[in-house]
C-alpha cells in the first residue's frame, strides 16, 4: 500500500477506537509501530511508515482482505492504543492461559506415547484427536466440538513463533510452536499444518524430538551389519550420498546419526557445514545453518537452496549436509561440491534406492553425472515398519486364522511360518498398553555404487529395474524386501503391518528379472 497516496490517509485529529490486537497480532518486528483499531484504522507511527515490517504487516492486512485505512501518527498515540487494548484484554487472559495449560498437557500426554504427529480432526458435532504411535493412528479422545476449535485456535494464535497468527479453519496454513511452548514436554520442536475439509477442518502438529528420544547408532535404528558395513564404506567415500525414503520414514534421524559418526571418525577435527529447513536436530560438532529466505515464497526458497550451498562452499568445508535435494539448481550445486572433493550428505524423497535415482533423472541431472560413481557413491532407502509388543504379540501358527487367506498364502511362500508373530490383542497389555507394539524399526537397503551398476542403469533398455536386478543378481544386494522378511522371520514385525509400512512380501519376485 503507498504511503504516498494522501486519498487513503485519514485526518490526524480523528480520535483512536479500541485496538484488536488478538485478532490481527503484527508480527513482533512491528510491534510498537503499528496499531490495528476496531473501526480498521492502522494506526502507524509516522517515523517508521516505510520500515519492511510495517509494509509487510500491511501486505498480511491485504491478504485476509482486511480493508484498513492508514493514518501516520506520533509515537504516543500508538502507545496510548496499546495500553487501553491491553487494559481491555487483562481479564480475557486468564481464558486464554487455561486454554494453553490445555494444549501443552495434550502434548505431554502425546510425549509420554512416543507420539510423533497430533491430529485434531474438527467436525460440526465433535472433534477427534488421533496420535500417531510407532507409524500408526490411535483415537486418544473425543472432545467438544467447541473445545477443538478453541484449542486450535489458541496454539496458532498465541503459541506460535512463527506463522500468521491469524487462525483460519477455511484455510490451509502452516505454523510453528515457540520453542518457550514445547520445552516443558521435552520436545525440540512443533509444526502445524492445517487444512479444510468439507465439514470441518484438520489440524496436525508434527513433535520433533530432541537427542534424548532418538537412536545413537545404526544397529539401534534397525540395520543389519551388511547394511552398516555399506555406509561405513559411505562416510569413507567423498561423493553425493542420499538418504531416500517416503515422508516420516526417519531420513533425518538416520542421517543425524551417520554425521554424528563422521564426527566421531575424525575426532572433530573436521567442518562439517549444514543448511537446512526446517533444523530438525542438533549435531553435535556441526556447523548447522538455516535458510536465509521468505520460506512462504517458493520461488524465493528453491534458489537459496542452491545459492546456499555455493556459500557453504566458500566456508573452508570439509563435508556437507544439504536437507534435501529438490530441484535441479540445488543438485546441480551438490554435484559442483562432490566434484572439488567434498563429502555431501543429503534427503530426497523417493520409494526405493533406484527411484532415486529416476527422481533425479526427472530433475533432468545430466546422464554422465548421474551415472559417475565417483559422483554418486552411495544411496540408502528406508522405511519404518512397528515392531511387535514382546509381551502380547501371538504365534502365526497357531493364530493364522486371524489373517487373511492371501497373506497367509504369501507368508507360507516367503516366510519361515514356525518364527513369525502377529500382534497382540490384549486391551490390558501392562507392556504395550493394549497397541500391540512398543516401536518401530528400519527396514532399509544400502546400495553402495560401482561403475558396472550405474552403466547398466544409463544403457538404453536399462533403467532402475535393471540396475535393482544388476544389484541383486550380480553384487548380492539386499532389498528392503529381503530386510522385512528377515525381520518378520526373527518376530520383530507382524508381516500385515509390514507389508503396509513397506511393501509387499512378493514385491522381489515381481520386479527382480
Amino acid at each position: 500500500m503507498d504511503m504516498s497516496d494522501q486519498s487513503h490517509i485519514s485526518s490526524v485529529a480523528e480520535k483512536p477506537t479500541l485496538l484488536q490486537s488478538t485478532k490481527y497480532p503484527p508480527p513482533e518486528a512491528a510491534k510498537g509501530k503499528v496499531a490495528l483499531l476496531s473501526d480498521l484504522t492502522l494506526l502507524v507511527w509516522d517515523s517508521y511508515k516505510t520500515d519492511h515490517a510495517v509494509m509487510a504487516y500491511q501486505q498480511l492486512l491485504e491478504r485476509y482482505d482486511i480493508r484498513f485505512t492508514i493514518r501516520l501518527v506520533p509515537v504516543e498515540e500508538i502507545r496510548a492504543a496499546l495500553d487501553v487494548s491491553s487494559a481491555k484484554t487483562t481479564v480475557r487472559r486468564t481464558d486464554i492461559s487455561d486454554v494453553q495449560v490445555k494444549a501443552i498437557n495434550l502434548i505431554k500426554d502425546a510425549v509420554k506415547l512416543d507420539a510423533t504427529d497430533i491430529h485434531i480432526l474438527n467436525y460440526q458435532d465433535k472433534s477427534i484427536i488421533k496420535l500417531r504411535i510407532h507409524g500408526l493412528l490411535f483415537v486418544h479422545r473425543e472432545i467438544d466440538p467447541e473445545e477443538g476449535q478453541v484449542l486450535c485456535r489458541c496454539m496458532y494464535g498465541s503459541m506460535c513463533d512463527v506463522g500468521d497468527g491469524n487462525y483460519n479453519d477455511r484455510l490451509s496454513q502452516d505454523a510453528r510452536l515457540s520453542r518457550e511452548t514445547i520445552k516443558s514436554a521435552g520436545l525440540n520442536g512443533a509444526r502445524i499444518a492445517t487444512r479444510p475439509m468439507e465439514y470441518g477442518n484438520l489440524f496436525e502438529l508434527r513433535l520433533l524430538y530432541g537427542s534424548s528420544k532418538k537412536r545413537h547408532d545404526l544397529k539401534e535404528l534397525g540395520y543389519n551389519p551388511r547394511q552398516i558395513a555399506a555406509i561405513n564404506t559411505m562416510i569413507r567415500r567423498k561423493g553425493v550420498n542420499i538418504f531416500s525414503g517416503v515422508t516420516g520414514s526417519g531420513k533425518s534421524t538416520a542421517l543425524q546419526v551417520v554425521l554424528s559418526m563422521l564426527l566421531k571418525l575424525h575426532s572433530g577435527r573436521i567442518n562439517l557445514m549444514t543448511v537446512e529447513q526446517p533444523l530438525e536436530y542438533v549435531i553435535a560438532g556441526a556447523v548447522q545453518t538455516p535458510l536465509l529466505c521468505d520460506l512462504d515464497d517458493e520461488v524465493q526458497v528453491a534458489r537459496e537452496w542452491a545459492r546456499s550451498i555455493a556459500n557453504l562452499m566458500r566456508l573452508d568445508p570439509d563435508y556437507l549436509m544439504v536437507g534435501e535435494l529438490r530441484d535441479l539448481a540445488s543438485t546441480m550445486a551438490a554435484i559442483q561440491a562432490a566434484m572439488t572433493g567434498h563429502g555431501m550428505w543429503t534427503t530426497t524423497h523417493a520409494k526405493d534406492a533406484f527411484a532415486t535415482f529416476d527422481r533425479l533423472a526427472d530433475l533432468a541431472v545430466p546422464i554422465r553425472r548421474l551415472t559417475d560413481a565417483s559422483l554418486f557413491t552411495g544411496v540408502v532407502n528406508q522405511s519404518l515398519a512397528p515392531v511387535l509388543c514382546p509381551a502380547c504379540k501371538r504365534p502365526f501358527s497357531k493364530f493364522m486364522s486371524d489373517v487373511s487367506e492371501d497373506l497367509r498364502e504369501r507368508v507360507s511362500r516367503f516366510c519361515v511360518p514356525g518364527g513369525v508373530y502377529i500382534a497382540g490383542n490384549k486391551k490390558d497389555c501392562p507392556t504395550c498398553g493394549g497397541l500391540g507394539i512398543v516401536d518401530r524399526t528400519v527396514v532399509a537397503e544400502a546400495v553402495l555404487t560401482s561403475q558396472s551398476l550405474l552403466n547398466e542403469y544409463r544403457r538404453d533398455d536399462g533403467g532402475s529395474a535393471a540396475a535393482r536386478s544388476y544389484w541383486v543378481n550380480e553384487m548380492g544386494g539386499m532389498t528392503k524386501c529381503q530386510h522385512l522378511i528377515q525381520k518378520i522371520n526373527e518376530g520383530i514385525v507382524d508381516p500385515f503391518m509390514g507389508e503396509e509400512a513397506v511393501c509387499g512380501l512378493d514385491e522381489d519376485s515381481l520386479i527382480i528379472q
